[in-house]
Protein backbone atom coordinates (compact mmCIF):
# COMPACT_ATOMS: atom_id res chain seq x y z
CA UNK A 1 0.00 0.00 0.00
CA UNK A 2 3.12 2.46 0.81
CA UNK A 3 4.68 1.57 -2.81
CA UNK A 4 0.81 2.28 -4.45
CA UNK A 5 0.62 5.63 -2.48
CA UNK A 6 4.32 6.80 -3.66
CA UNK A 7 3.59 5.69 -7.56
CA UNK A 8 0.22 7.65 -7.44
CA UNK A 9 2.31 10.87 -6.12
CA UNK A 10 4.87 10.30 -8.36
CA UNK A 11 2.84 10.29 -11.53
CA UNK A 12 1.39 13.62 -9.72
CA UNK A 13 4.33 15.23 -9.93
CA UNK A 14 5.06 14.19 -13.99
CA UNK A 15 1.57 15.28 -14.71
CA UNK A 16 2.35 19.19 -13.46
CA UNK A 17 6.20 18.99 -15.07
CA UNK A 18 8.31 18.54 -12.26
CA UNK A 19 9.89 15.30 -14.35
CA UNK A 20 10.67 16.34 -17.13
CA UNK A 21 12.12 20.03 -16.45
CA UNK A 22 15.46 18.79 -15.02
CA UNK A 23 16.71 23.17 -15.15
CA UNK A 24 16.45 23.09 -10.89
CA UNK A 25 17.12 19.42 -10.43
CA UNK A 26 19.78 18.35 -7.77
CA UNK A 27 18.88 14.66 -8.34
CA UNK A 28 16.79 12.07 -7.06
CA UNK A 29 15.50 11.02 -3.16
CA UNK A 30 15.42 7.79 -2.11
CA UNK A 31 14.46 6.50 1.32
CA UNK A 32 18.26 5.96 1.93
CA UNK A 33 19.38 8.86 0.77
CA UNK A 34 16.52 11.05 1.17
CA UNK A 35 18.13 14.69 0.57
CA UNK A 36 16.60 16.63 3.99
CA UNK A 37 18.99 18.11 6.31
CA UNK A 38 15.67 20.97 8.18
CA UNK A 39 13.39 18.20 9.66
CA UNK A 40 13.74 14.73 10.49
CA UNK A 41 12.72 11.99 8.11
CA UNK A 42 9.65 9.26 9.41
CA UNK A 43 7.72 6.13 7.97
CA UNK A 44 4.91 9.00 8.59
CA UNK A 45 6.77 11.84 5.99
CA UNK A 46 8.63 9.42 4.04
CA UNK A 47 6.07 9.36 1.30
CA UNK A 48 5.99 12.91 0.69
CA UNK A 49 9.47 13.48 1.01
CA UNK A 50 10.42 11.13 -2.01
CA UNK A 51 7.48 13.20 -4.10
CA UNK A 52 9.25 16.67 -3.52
CA UNK A 53 11.30 17.53 -6.43
CA UNK A 54 14.64 17.53 -4.49
CA UNK A 55 15.86 21.25 -6.33
CA UNK A 56 18.80 23.72 -6.28
CA UNK A 57 18.47 25.96 -3.84
CA UNK A 58 20.38 28.65 -5.46
CA UNK A 59 17.82 29.25 -7.91
CA UNK A 60 14.98 30.37 -5.50
CA UNK A 61 12.55 31.05 -8.71
CA UNK A 62 11.45 28.09 -10.37
CA UNK A 63 9.11 28.31 -13.25
CA UNK A 64 7.85 25.16 -14.16
CA UNK A 65 5.07 26.36 -16.17
CA UNK A 66 7.45 27.73 -18.15
CA UNK A 67 5.97 31.64 -19.20
CA UNK A 68 8.85 33.50 -18.16
CA UNK A 69 11.46 34.94 -20.34
CA UNK A 70 14.94 33.86 -19.83
CA UNK A 71 15.81 37.45 -19.33
CA UNK A 72 12.60 37.59 -16.68
CA UNK A 73 13.65 34.55 -14.91
CA UNK A 74 16.84 35.92 -14.26
CA UNK A 75 15.80 39.18 -12.87
CA UNK A 76 13.63 37.44 -10.78
CA UNK A 77 16.63 34.95 -9.33
CA UNK A 78 18.53 38.03 -8.94
CA UNK A 79 15.97 40.37 -7.25
CA UNK A 80 15.55 36.86 -4.59
CA UNK A 81 19.17 36.94 -4.25
CA UNK A 82 18.90 40.36 -2.76
CA UNK A 83 15.87 39.83 -0.57
CA UNK A 84 18.09 37.45 1.03
CA UNK A 85 21.22 39.18 1.46
CA UNK A 86 19.06 41.93 2.71
CA UNK A 87 16.76 40.15 5.51
CA UNK A 88 19.07 36.77 5.63
CA UNK A 89 15.43 34.88 5.21
CA UNK A 90 15.16 32.14 2.68
CA UNK A 91 12.80 32.22 -0.17
CA UNK A 92 11.02 30.26 -2.61
CA UNK A 93 8.62 30.93 -5.32
CA UNK A 94 7.06 28.59 -7.83
CA UNK A 95 5.23 28.90 -10.99
CA UNK A 96 2.59 25.75 -11.94
CA UNK A 97 0.12 25.57 -14.30
CA UNK A 98 -2.26 23.30 -12.17
CA UNK A 99 -1.25 21.42 -9.98
CA UNK A 100 -2.23 17.31 -8.19
CA UNK A 101 -0.94 16.99 -4.74
CA UNK A 102 -2.09 15.33 -0.91
CA UNK A 103 -3.63 17.88 1.57
CA UNK A 104 -2.56 18.13 4.89
CA UNK A 105 -3.22 19.10 8.36
CA UNK A 106 -6.02 20.88 6.94
CA UNK A 107 -4.23 22.80 4.28
CA UNK A 108 -5.12 22.79 0.50
CA UNK A 109 -3.34 20.71 -2.10
CA UNK A 110 -1.58 23.46 -3.50
CA UNK A 111 -0.65 24.93 -0.31
CA UNK A 112 0.54 21.41 1.08
CA UNK A 113 2.74 21.58 -1.87
CA UNK A 114 4.54 24.56 -1.60
CA UNK A 115 5.38 23.66 2.13
CA UNK A 116 6.76 20.51 1.34
CA UNK A 117 8.59 22.21 -1.39
CA UNK A 118 10.11 24.32 1.00
CA UNK A 119 10.58 22.10 3.99
CA UNK A 120 11.91 19.48 2.36
CA UNK A 121 14.92 21.49 0.16
CA UNK A 122 17.84 23.55 1.48
CA UNK A 123 15.91 26.70 2.14
CA UNK A 124 16.59 28.65 5.45
CA UNK A 125 14.89 27.76 8.48
CA UNK A 126 13.10 31.33 8.46
CA UNK A 127 11.88 32.44 5.14
CA UNK A 128 8.69 33.22 3.04
CA UNK A 129 7.38 31.30 0.04
CA UNK A 130 4.87 31.55 -2.68
CA UNK A 131 3.03 29.16 -5.43
CA UNK A 132 1.81 30.79 -8.33
CA UNK A 133 -1.10 28.79 -10.06
CA UNK A 134 -1.96 29.79 -13.41
CA UNK A 135 -4.51 26.98 -14.15
CA UNK A 136 -7.22 29.31 -14.97
CA UNK A 137 -9.83 25.93 -13.25
CA UNK A 138 -9.06 27.05 -9.99
CA UNK A 139 -10.32 29.63 -7.61
CA UNK A 140 -7.15 30.57 -5.77
CA UNK A 141 -4.10 31.39 -7.59
CA UNK A 142 -1.57 32.55 -5.20
CA UNK A 143 -0.85 30.96 -1.95
CA UNK A 144 1.97 32.91 -0.01
CA UNK A 145 3.18 31.68 3.62
CA UNK A 146 6.42 32.02 6.53
CA UNK A 147 8.22 29.15 7.88
CA UNK A 148 10.58 29.79 11.17
CA UNK A 149 10.43 32.15 13.69
CA UNK A 150 8.56 34.57 11.13
CA UNK A 151 5.72 31.59 11.60
CA UNK A 152 6.03 32.24 15.39
CA UNK A 153 5.24 36.08 14.94
CA UNK A 154 2.28 34.80 11.98
CA UNK A 155 3.89 37.12 9.69
CA UNK A 156 2.32 36.28 6.56
CA UNK A 157 -1.18 35.64 8.38
CA UNK A 158 -0.96 38.85 9.10
CA UNK A 159 -0.40 40.44 5.81
CA UNK A 160 -2.89 38.56 3.59
CA UNK A 161 -5.78 41.07 3.86
CA UNK A 162 -2.89 43.61 2.39
CA UNK A 163 -1.18 41.40 0.11
CA UNK A 164 -4.24 39.71 -1.69
CA UNK A 165 -5.80 42.66 -3.15
CA UNK A 166 -2.55 44.24 -4.76
CA UNK A 167 -1.44 40.65 -5.98
CA UNK A 168 -4.84 39.76 -7.39
CA UNK A 169 -4.99 42.96 -9.54
CA UNK A 170 -1.81 42.42 -10.93
CA UNK A 171 -2.46 38.42 -11.73
CA UNK A 172 -5.76 39.65 -13.47
CA UNK A 173 -3.92 42.09 -15.44
CA UNK A 174 -1.75 39.35 -16.85
CA UNK A 175 1.49 40.73 -14.89
CA UNK A 176 2.79 37.85 -13.74
CA UNK A 177 6.08 38.76 -13.55
CA UNK A 178 5.11 42.09 -11.36
CA UNK A 179 2.91 40.03 -9.47
CA UNK A 180 5.72 38.10 -8.35
CA UNK A 181 8.78 41.30 -7.67
CA UNK A 182 5.55 43.03 -6.24
CA UNK A 183 5.23 40.61 -3.63
CA UNK A 184 9.11 40.38 -3.07
CA UNK A 185 9.42 43.70 -2.74
CA UNK A 186 6.94 44.28 -0.08
CA UNK A 187 7.79 41.38 1.87
CA UNK A 188 11.02 42.83 2.36
CA UNK A 189 10.21 46.20 3.16
CA UNK A 190 7.22 44.72 5.87
CA UNK A 191 9.87 42.58 7.48
CA UNK A 192 12.78 45.08 7.50
CA UNK A 193 10.02 47.76 8.95
CA UNK A 194 8.65 45.01 11.72
CA UNK A 195 12.42 44.51 12.99
CA UNK A 196 13.57 47.80 13.13
CA UNK A 197 10.69 48.93 14.90
CA UNK A 198 9.27 45.49 16.79
CA UNK A 199 6.37 46.09 19.19
CA UNK A 200 8.01 46.48 22.55
CA UNK A 201 10.01 49.45 21.23
CA UNK A 202 6.89 51.16 20.30
CA UNK A 203 5.08 50.56 23.69
CA UNK A 204 8.52 51.97 25.17
CA UNK A 205 7.98 55.25 23.20
CA UNK A 206 4.28 55.36 24.37
CA UNK A 207 5.19 54.96 27.62
CA UNK A 208 7.95 57.59 28.34
CA UNK A 209 5.84 60.15 25.82
CA UNK A 210 2.89 59.37 27.82
CA UNK A 211 5.04 60.12 31.29
CA UNK A 212 6.61 63.09 29.67
CA UNK A 213 3.26 64.96 28.59
CA UNK A 214 2.20 63.99 31.98
CA UNK A 215 4.68 66.00 33.91
CA UNK A 216 4.29 68.79 31.71
CA UNK A 217 0.96 68.95 32.08
CA UNK A 218 1.18 68.74 35.94
CA UNK A 219 4.00 71.35 36.03
CA UNK A 220 1.97 74.36 34.48
CA UNK A 221 -1.45 73.93 36.12
CA UNK A 222 -1.70 73.68 39.54
CA UNK A 223 -4.98 71.52 39.94
CA UNK A 224 -7.69 73.06 42.33
CA UNK A 225 -10.72 71.26 43.80
CA UNK A 226 -14.02 73.00 41.92
CA UNK A 227 -17.43 71.94 42.90
CA UNK A 228 -18.47 69.80 40.46
CA UNK A 229 -21.93 70.28 40.72
CA UNK A 230 -25.17 72.54 40.93
CA UNK A 231 -26.14 70.52 44.46
CA UNK A 232 -23.06 72.26 46.10
CA UNK A 233 -24.89 75.64 45.95
CA UNK A 234 -27.85 74.83 46.25
CA UNK A 235 -29.75 75.17 49.78
CA UNK A 236 -31.51 71.93 51.21
CA UNK A 237 -35.15 71.78 50.84
CA UNK A 238 -34.92 74.67 48.39
CA UNK A 239 -35.57 73.31 45.43
CA UNK A 240 -38.64 71.82 44.06
CA UNK A 241 -39.22 69.94 40.10
CA UNK A 242 -42.13 71.04 38.60
CA UNK A 243 -41.45 69.73 34.73
CA UNK A 244 -39.06 67.73 32.91
CA UNK A 245 -38.65 67.43 29.42
CA UNK A 246 -35.86 65.48 27.47
CA UNK A 247 -34.44 67.51 24.06
CA UNK A 248 -32.38 65.34 21.47
CA UNK A 249 -30.01 68.31 19.68
CA UNK A 250 -27.67 65.79 18.02
CA UNK A 251 -27.63 61.96 16.47
CA UNK A 252 -24.12 60.26 15.67
CA UNK A 253 -23.71 58.12 13.05
CA UNK A 254 -20.57 55.30 13.52
CA UNK A 255 -19.09 54.18 10.38
CA UNK A 256 -16.52 50.92 10.72
CA UNK A 257 -14.23 49.90 7.99
CA UNK A 258 -14.47 46.49 6.32
CA UNK A 259 -11.74 45.31 4.25
CA UNK A 260 -12.15 43.37 1.10
CA UNK A 261 -11.88 39.75 1.00
CA UNK A 262 -9.25 38.49 -0.29
CA UNK A 263 -8.99 34.89 1.20
CA UNK A 264 -8.52 34.03 4.70
CA UNK A 265 -5.32 33.39 6.76
CA UNK A 266 -4.51 30.39 8.55
CA UNK A 267 -1.86 28.65 9.96
CA UNK A 268 -0.63 24.99 11.46
CA UNK A 269 1.88 22.37 10.91
CA UNK A 270 2.53 21.06 7.53
CA UNK A 271 3.86 17.33 7.06
CA UNK A 272 7.34 17.90 7.67
CA UNK A 273 6.45 19.04 11.06
CA UNK A 274 7.07 22.66 9.98
CA UNK A 275 4.44 26.03 11.30
CA UNK A 276 3.12 27.86 8.36
CA UNK A 277 1.04 30.95 8.57
CA UNK A 278 -0.65 32.44 4.98
CA UNK A 279 -3.35 31.65 2.94
CA UNK A 280 -4.68 31.74 -0.60
CA UNK A 281 -6.36 33.97 -2.74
Amino acid sequence: MKKIFSIILLIFISSIGFAQYDRYSKGERSERVPHVTKFVVTPQNIDYVLSTPYVDTAYKFYDYAECFSESQRKAIEKRCQEFVDKTGLGIAIVVVNGIKWHSFGGFSPQESFIHDFYDYNDFKPDGVMMLLNLDNGVSSHHSIFDAGKLYEDYFMGSKLEYYGPEMKALYNAGDYYGDIMWFIEHVEEDYLYDISFPLWKCLIFAVIFGLIFWGIHLSKYKLKHLATSANNYKKEGSFKLTQNRTDFVKTFTTKTYSPRSSGSSHGGRSSSGGGHSGGSF
